[in-house]
């Protein structure tokens, strides 16, 4: 009974704050996150955030952390169920995942720069770099509720993760494809260095994903 509370209240004070930092920016940002709750239905928020192009801004900043925690949570979750057989919470285990998060994605970006700035595609690294972002600020939300559900309502069901692994997937492939149909002539005349950033920047990383937590 003791590790359940423990188990309960690990994930419950995590889901709690991806909670608060959603409503925070609902609060400060209302029109804008109503908007933004419609970005798989068409592509106008894409457009709009692209140009205002503020990572700092405090729209974008609450919304990052909660996809970083949110993701990390998921990962620790699944790593967990894979070793001990069942779904538990360790702090250390979550923090790790925290920290792996936040390396692999500010090294990918600091590799997209790089990129962008070796092959003197630095505008449209820049842009694709924060219109995918868009969606996956989105998918941060969608894993709230993925989180609580594994918990709280599908206890120990491999099943769901596997489920809830899929949707990631979809989701995060159904926005890169609508951010490169955006980009189409900015693609095009740089096709071979798009190719190469996709299969090793974005394709490889959910075939190891997917690999991993399957």
């Amino acid at each position: 009974m003791i590790r359940d509370y423990i188990l309960f209240d690990g994930f419950t004070i995590i889901i709690l704050i991806n909670i608060i930092l959603i409503a925070i920016t609902k609060t400060l940002n209302n029109s804008k996150f109503n908007y933004f709750l419609k970005i798989y239905l068409n592509n106008s928020f894409i457009k709009f955030n692209s140009n205002e192009n503020n990572y700092l801004s405090n729209f974008n900043s609450f919304l990052n952390t909660n996809f970083i925690i949110s993701f990390s949570l998921f990962i620790s979750t699944i790593y967990f169920y894979s070793v001990f057989g069942n779904i538990g919470f360790e702090i250390f285990l979550f923090l790790r995942c925290l920290l792996y998060v936040i390396i692999f994605i500010y090294s990918k970006y600091l590799l997209e720069l790089l990129i962008g700035w070796s092959f003197n595609i630095n505008k449209f690294v820049a842009s694709f770099n924060m219109q995918r972002n868009s969606f996956n600020k989105f998918i941060g939300i969608i894993l709230i509720l993925l989180n609580s559900l594994s918990i709280y309502t599908f206890p120990n069901s491999i099943t769901f993760l596997k489920i809830s692994t899929i949707i990631i997937v979809i989701l995060y492939s159904v926005g890169l494809y609508k951010v490169v149909r955006l980009n189409d002539n900015l693609v095009l005349p740089n096709m071979f260095y798009f190719i190469l950033y996709l299969c090793t920047l974005e394709i490889m990383p959910i075939l190891f994903i997917i690999n991993e937590l399957v």
